[in-house]
């Protein structure tokens, strides 16, 4: 049996949520957009499971769009969001520890005349919140803000960035994939204009991301005279995964507080247990214990992911959608780390199955590498 060390990349699915699955597929096999019994009996389960999302954000349910994926989630509600603004605003305030998916749309949008301000953040990946109230302003077209980083695991005050935001009516979006489930979430009370998620994060199926964008701002589609999902996203939608994804988001969020308790308990053992010269990186006291990301003295993290999954350890170098350093590496420039340092860089993370036991399996591996690497004199 795998160790499986890499729940942030990926969650094996629920048996609820497959189980939700097989029976949506089976009853809810219709077009929503179709108009005899078949599509209405797909648009009631689409109904309910918004309703639920409503439910479990704190929002409204007619802010809630479903997606191929929190990627495309969160590009399409960065751009909705920056259509519906004045011409003059043109520039944007985010950090460098943002996912991929943001990373590349921000580059896309510095193309395209935008003005992308990165707020600095400290060496545990915190961002300064003095320098991030400087950096918005009535120019400010969009402030982007994760909530738990997917390399190491920082959370930013994502509530007190969406309420500077507000003075100058700024909205804020923030991608909260690694917390949803996890970390309690109140976007409705957070005051945040968009947000998103990733269903197979928490145990549903790939190939449902969860946008959230508030109906009081205005926004504007991405997709010229598409009907589907009130033109944020064109396509067929696909009721049996989304009903699945709720259904997974419910447990999750229903053991949400006794699943971060065990994750905290494991955090420690680890801490406790790290191999002298290992690093963990990020704030212990205020970070996600879910995510680890660790510094290794010797071998880089690729050399380390290959010896671990030879030993059935699944572990990775960081994020899965950017293979190899370049995530990771913008995350750990941005916080101070040298570049050399970066690429001896892996990722753990847990969920409610871990054990200390896998933990030690782990450690023992890191360790027998310690001992058997010999630098170069």
């Amino acid at each position: 049996m795998m160790i499986y060390l890499d729940s942030a990349a990926t969650a094996p699915m629920r048996k609820e949520a497959i189980a939700a699955y097989a029976e949506a597929a089976e009853k809810a096999f219709g077009n929503t957009q179709s108009l005899h019994d078949a599509g209405s009996a797909a648009a009631d389960y689409l109904a309910s499971c918004r309703k639920l999302w409503g439910e479990f954000l704190n929002v409204r349910s007619d802010g809630i769009y479903f997606t191929g994926n929190a990627s495309e989630a969160n590009q399409l509600a960065i751009r909705s969001l920056l259509k519906g603004r004045p011409g003059h605003c043109r520039s944007i305030v985010s950090t460098q520890l943002e996912h991929a998916s943001v990373l590349s749309v921000l580059h896309e949008l510095e193309q395209e005349g935008y003005d992308i301000n990165y707020v600095p953040v400290d060496r545990f990946g915190r961002i300064d919140l003095d320098a991030y109230e400087q950096l918005v302003s009535e120019q400010t077209a969009l402030v982007i803000m994760q909530l738990v980083n997917s390399e190491m695991g920082a959370v930013q005050p994502v509530e007190e960035c969406a309420q500077i935001a507000k003075r100058f009516r700024v909205p804020l979006h923030s991608d909260i994939v690694q917390g949803f489930g996890k970390l309690p979430v109140d976007i409705g009370s957070w005051g945040v204009a968009s947000a998103v998620c990733s269903a197979h994060k928490i145990g549903g199926p790939k190939g449902v991301g969860i946008a959230y964008l508030d109906p009081s701002i205005h926004w504007q589609s991405v997709y010229e005279g598409t009907t589907h999902q009130n033109g944020f996203r064109a396509g067929t939608i696909d009721v049996p995964c989304i009903v699945s994804a709720t259904i997974a988001a419910k447990h999750a969020i229903t053991e949400q507080p006794e699943s971060y308790e065990h994750a905290r308990k494991l955090q420690d053992y680890l801490i406790e247990h790290l191999p002298e010269g290992v690093i963990a990186t990020g704030d212990i006291q205020s970070k996600s214990p879910f995510i680890h990301g660790l510094v290794l003295p010797h071998v880089e993290g690729q050399w380390m992911m290959l010896a671990c999954n030879r030993a059935q350890i699944a572990i990775s170098t960081g994020t899965a959608c950017k293979i190899g350093y370049g995530e990771a590496m913008s995350a750990m420039l941005a916080m101070g780390t040298e570049s050399d340092a970066a690429k001896k860089f892996v990722r753990i993370s847990f969920r409610k199955e871990t054990s200390n036991d896998d933990i030690d399996q782990f450690i023992q591996l890191v360790e027998q590498s310690l001992s058997e690497f010999v630098p170069h004199s």
